[in-house]
């Protein structure tokens, strides 16, 4: 879905996995280290957007660590780039909105012999 850079993080990027307007959950291929007192700044790129990136303050709610992989689940607090984003989740939302209905017409649809 995107990237995710953070240089207090890691210095290689994460893979955004899933994003909301509240939260979002990040893979990362490597062992990192997340305190989970602590704020970060993530800058986010997602690759079907033709929007610029995001600079998001996310605050860590659960790390899960298995195999050398990590996850983390961010809660996104109040940010420079939080009403774009909302905007960006909404048009996400109307974007699979208009794909189930163009999918429902063409399942639905019946043939008509004339």
């Amino acid at each position: 879905m995107g990237r995710v850079q953070c240089q207090e993080i890691s210095a290689l990027p994460g893979n955004l996995i899933d994003i909301s307007a509240h939260g979002c959950k990040i893979f990362y291929s490597v062992p990192v280290t997340i305190h989970l007192e602590d704020d970060y700044t993530l800058l986010i790129q997602v690759a079907e957007s033709s929007t610029s990136d995001f600079s998001l303050i996310c605050h860590p709610a659960w790390v899960n660590e298995d195999s050398g992989q990590t996850v983390i689940g961010m809660t996104i607090l109040r940010s420079p780039d939080s009403e774009r984003l909302k905007t960006f989740v909404e048009s996400l939302g109307t974007k699979k909105d208009n794909e189930e209905d163009s999918q429902s017409q063409i399942v639905d649809s019946q043939c008509q012999f004339i």
